[in-house]
């Protein structure tokens, strides 16, 4: 996620003559600056060579660290001034233009600085980012407010706030990122540099939200740190190259005089080129990035799609396997409870030819009973007949004997 930019449009050529240092403000508050504040009239740079040659003791060591509660990326000594680091920063040099191109940043727009109620300077910065996310659109736009703290002393100490909001990214309006830039002098061309950085949140998003935020903004607040300091490290020995002879060495002191001079007009030092050249180069790489990007994305495009066809294919393939699966298994059951019914007839019919085999034998039984019970009574039968007659034929004897006896 971009942060601080010292990048702005070319102004109209009367804010130019006005603004000479981008802490310039009304006579009226220079009158009430005290010594030790910012010098902003337009003598300034003279005032500051004197200073700096009539004072050279570290300044660093009084000065306490207002770091915030974040993280903090860079803290290094540069052998560069202070007021050429907060040149480098937060003024339209070629340093911040080359850095934007690198880091894919467009339509950089920014205000001059202006004087708060409460002593503070404010400007405003808006620009395009340019994202090789395809997932997260192709650019994104962000708004930078920088505040130099009235707390500035011009050379010696400078605190930037910058409050960076990227409108198209997603979860846009729950957070936006903090950073705060320290310039220390250390001596006369040197100067430390600490930047902290931290998230502060509008409203209060789900844990799950607030990981995903968080994981995101702090690599990229990482990427972009490491690339300006390495940045600020190539401009350094750039800066602090060694020149023998001493002709040259001169001349590139009134050259560095004269840009400080005109930090914020067109720099001089390439030789009068018109800033329009600079801008139609810089669009240049900007479409040919661009144009890498597109190729980029279609690329990514494609290999997502054949990625997502494949897991269709593979989706598809598995409901069939499914439907296959829930089929058998509507069989398997549905045989089951054939089963078991055959089961329940079978024990059925079993149950009723038993219950029947059990009656044919109690009617065999009843019949063998019966059938000897009849003979037992024929015999009975039998055998009585055959006493009656028997005893007839004894009382027929008797009577006939008692009859026909002589008296």
């Amino acid at each position: 996620m971009p942060n601080s930019l010292g990048l702005g449009k070319e102004e109209p050529q009367s804010e130019k003559q006005i603004k000479k240092s981008p802490l310039l403000t009304s006579e009226k508050r220079l009158s009430r600056v005290p010594s030790k504040s910012l010098d902003l009239n337009k003598n300034e740079y003279l005032s500051l060579d004197k200073s700096s040659s009539t004072s050279d003791s570290v300044d660093e060591e009084n000065i306490p660290e207002k770091d915030l509660h974040g993280r903090l990326y860079i803290n290094r000594v540069f052998h560069i001034s202070a007021e050429r680091m907060f040149e480098l920063l937060f003024t339209s040099s070629r340093f911040m233009q080359r850095f934007a191109n690198s880091r894919n940043i467009i339509d950089v727009v920014s205000t001059p600085w202006k004087v708060e109620p409460g002593g503070d300077q404010l400007r405003t910065m808006t620009y395009t980012i340019v994202l090789n996310n395809p997932l997260t659109g192709k650019c994104t736009a962000a708004t930078e407010k920088q505040t130099l703290n009235k707390e500035s002393q011009e050379a010696r100490f400078y605190l930037v706030d910058s409050e960076v909001l990227t409108h198209d990214v997603p979860y846009h309006d729950y957070f936006y990122t903090l950073n705060r830039y320290q310039i220390i002098r250390s001596s006369k061309q040197k100067c430390r540099l600490r930047v902290s950085t931290d998230l502060k949140y509008r409203k209060q998003p789900w844990a799950i939200i607030k990981s995903l935020i968080e994981k995101n903004s702090w690599s990229s607040l990482e990427d972009y740190f490491k690339q300006l300091e390495s940045d600020l490290l190539m401009e350094e020995s750039m800066l602090n190259q060694p020149i023998e002879d001493t002709g040259k060495l001169s001349g590139l002191r009134r050259r560095r005089r004269t840009f400080n001079r005109t930090a914020e007009t067109v720099p001089k030092l390439s030789s009068q080129r018109s800033s329009g050249d600079v801008g139609l180069d810089a669009r240049g790489d900007v479409s040919g990035k661009k144009k890498e990007m597109e190729s980029c994305n279609i690329a990514l495009i494609v290999v997502m799609s054949i990625f997502l066809l494949l897991l269709v294919l593979l989706n598809v393939m598995l409901f069939l396997k499914l439907s296959k699966i829930e089929y058998a298994a509507q069989s398997f059951y549905r045989l089951h409870l054939q089963e078991e019914k055959s089961l329940h007839l079978a024990s059925d019919m079993v149950s009723r030819a038993e219950n029947i085999q059990k009656k044919n034998d109690q009617a065999r039984r009843l019949k063998g009973v019966l059938r000897d019970s009849i003979v037992m009574l024929e015999q009975v039968g039998n055998s009585l007949s055959a006493v009656a007659v028997t005893n007839l034929s004894f009382i027929t004897h008797s009577f006939f004997k008692v009859l026909f006896s002589p008296k």
